[in-house]
C-alpha cells in the first residue's frame, strides 16, 4: 500500500524522484483552487482551464527543483499568477502571432517535398507518441483533443472524476512536448500546437 506522506513538501520531494501519485495528490488538492484563482483574473472559463494545466504540466517537466520549494501551496499560486499576468499582456501579440503562423501553413500546403515528408514524419511521431500513452491518458487525450469533448463529459464516459480527467491530460500533454522538442519540422509543430489551444 503506497504511504501517503502528510505534507505538501514530502509531496514534492517525492513529485521531484518522479512519484506520479504523489503527484497526482497535489493535483488533486490544488487544480480547482488554481483554476478559481484564474478564472477571477481572467473572466474566461476555457483561458483559466488553459493556464490551470500549464501550471501542473510546468510542476512536472521542473520537479527537479522541487525540493527547494518550502511553501508549495505558494509556490503554485505565485506560478500560476506569472503565467496569467504574462499570457494577459500577450494576448494581443500572440493573436496576431496565430494569424502569421496559419497564413504560412497555407502556404507550406503547396510546398517543397522535403517540407512534406517532414509534416507526415511529424504526424506519425504525435500518432506514436499517444499510441504509447497509458490506455486512460490516451483515452482521455483523444476525446479531449480529437472529440472536441469537455472534461465533465470525458469523466463520464470513462466513469472517473473531472479532476483526474484532467491530470491524464496533462500527463499526455507533457510526454507530447518531450517527444516533439527536438523534431526538425519546427514551424510545423508550432501550427499542431495551435491547433490544441482553446
Amino acid at each position: 500500500m503506497h504511504k501517503v506522506p502528510h505534507s505538501d513538501v514530502d509531496l514534492l520531494k517525492l513529485i521531484a524522484q518522479g512519484d506520479r501519485h504523489a503527484y497526482q495528490l497535489i493535483f488533486e488538492k490544488y487544480w480547482t483552487s488554481i483554476y478559481n484563482t484564474a478564472l477571477l483574473l481572467t473572466k474566461s472559463p476555457a483561458f483559466a482551464e488553459d493556464i490551470a494545466q500549464d501550471v501542473f504540466t510546468m510542476l512536472w517537466e521542473k520537479r527537479a527543483t522541487l525540493p527547494a520549494i518550502e511553501k508549495p501551496e505558494g509556490f503554485l499560486f505565485i506560478t500560476a499568477r506569472n503565467i496569467i499576468y504574462s499570457r494577459l499582456r500577450k494576448l494581443a501579440s500572440d493573436k496576431a502571432y496565430r494569424q502569421y503562423i496559419q497564413h504560412c501553413f497555407q502556404e507550406q500546403q503547396a510546398s517543397t517535398a522535403q517540407e512534406q515528408a517532414e509534416y507526415k514524419e511529424l504526424e506519425q511521431t504525435i500518432l506514436r507518441t499517444i499510441h504509447n500513452l497509458s490506455p486512460q491518458q490516451q483515452k482521455a487525450f483523444t476525446l479531449s483533443r480529437f472529440q472536441g469533448m469537455q472534461h465533465k463529459e470525458i469523466a463520464q464516459n470513462m466513469g472517473l472524476s473531472p479532476v483526474t480527467i484532467k491530470s491524464y491530460i496533462v500527463q499526455a500533454i507533457v510526454t507530447l512536448r518531450r517527444a516533439l522538442a527536438n523534431h526538425p519540422a519546427r514551424s510545423l509543430i508550432i501550427l499542431w500546437a495551435l491547433s490544441f489551444l482553446p
